[in-house]
């Protein structure tokens, strides 16, 4: 790389985290106004959580019944960047569109920076059979907004006093129905916060990362396993809940699945492209001879070895599943990323594997700069 190229990348990044600080600065100022306690933290390059509340005690939580408040993530490094409202909560009448305008407010100052606006929406259906968080983006129809309905998730505004079941808390949250005392429930919301912390450190939406207190069991090998996630092509991932889990535990599952996320997205562009594409030629040298002459990088990616039932070796990017009962490849690809976010990057393990890990990740991060391309 050139000395000016560097220069330039530098200067962009710069210019990148001047422009979130001033919208940030922009939207504290605004809540600040509004009467409201103000927090904002930056989680690395690229991410800005502001919280507010009535309180000092900085609660936004749904349903709270001391406090409003709003919680809200600056997400630079999504594509495009996005404005996340994480949490809302209103107790009286009009303070919730007012928290939300001063956001707004602050990105208008800054126009261009974010145009789209995310959340996920619980509050009730109204009369006119539209929900609150509706109304809303009806009345700020210039941005993009992109509104879930997803139980997983604490994002909503708070139901009517009179309307509101008792232990409303734990009843909104329909994967908590295994959970059996308070000291779970607790224990459960404090992971899902450092899950969603992981996530941002990641560069992965919190809002598509869930943690289900429901059980998943399956049968493998001839055996009964508990899962401990799962990852989907849309970009979800589920990590169920294990009160004996460790926050390293948490990273190490959420590395797994994350690594799963983007060789599903490299497969589908690899099986998208011509025989002579530029990822048929990146990844030409990974034959199913080497990989499979390789084997796991642990026990786990070594039972996926053992219970390959397909006619010949498993071949990278193929439907591993479908032809052999089992994911050898896909599943060793994302051992790679859990051991080196267990045992740090320079982790002693399989050089082919951790060069088809690296180049799996270098690809995805080109084709999210340069979408549509392969």
């Amino acid at each position: 790389m050139s000395w000016w190229e560097m220069f330039r990348r530098r200067f962009e990044r710069a210019e990148s985290e001047q422009a979130l600080e001033a919208v940030a600065a922009s939207i504290c100022r605004n809540l600040r106004e509004a009467g409201l306690y103000v927090d904002s933290t930056k989680y690395g390059s690229g991410f800005c959580e502001i919280i507010a509340s009535s309180s000092p005690k900085m609660i936004t939580l749904p349903d709270n019944k001391e406090a409003s408040g709003i919680a809200l993530l600056l997400a630079e490094k999504y594509e495009p960047p996005t404005l996340v409202f994480e949490e809302i909560n209103s107790l009286r009448p009009g303070l919730g569109r007012t928290m939300v305008g001063a956001v707004v407010a602050g990105l208008k100052a800054h126009p261009g920076i974010f145009a789209r606006l995310r959340v996920n929406d619980l509050s009730r259906r109204l009369r006119d059979g539209r929900r609150w968080w509706e109304h809303v983006a009806a009345g700020y129809p210039e941005f993009e907004w992109v509104i879930t309905h997803d139980g997983d998730h604490l994002t909503h505004l708070a139901a009517p006093e009179d309307a509101r079941p008792e232990n409303a808390d734990v009843e909104d949250l329909e994967d908590l129905e295994d959970l059996e005392d308070l000291e779970d429930l607790e224990d459960f919301k404090r992971k899902r916060r450092t899950l969603a912390e992981l996530a941002r450190e990641f560069g992965h939406d919190p809002g598509l990362v869930t943690l289900n207190a429901a059980k998943r069991e399956f049968d493998y090998l001839g055996q009964s396993f508990t899962a401990e996630g799962e990852a989907f092509p849309d970009g979800r991932v589920v990590i169920y809940y294990d009160p004996e889990m460790s926050d390293a535990r948490l990273g190490c599952c959420l590395a797994h699945e994350l690594q799963h996320l983007r060789y599903f997205a490299i497969r589908d562009a690899y099986n998208a492209e011509q025989a002579d594409g530029l990822l048929h030629r990146r990844f030409s040298k990974f034959t199913p001879e080497l990989l499979a002459a390789q084997r796991g990088v642990s026990d786990y990616s070594n039972e996926h070895w053992d219970a390959w039932k397909g006619a010949s070796a498993p071949k990278l990017f193929s439907d591993e599943l479908e032809e052999g009962e089992s994911e050898p490849i896909n599943e060793t690809i994302a051992d790679v990323a859990k051991a080196k976010y267990n045992w740090g990057p320079d982790v002693r393990i399989n050089p082919v594997w951790r060069e088809l890990q690296e180049a799996v990740n270098e690809e995805y991060e080109r084709l999210r700069r340069t979408p549509g391309e392969a």
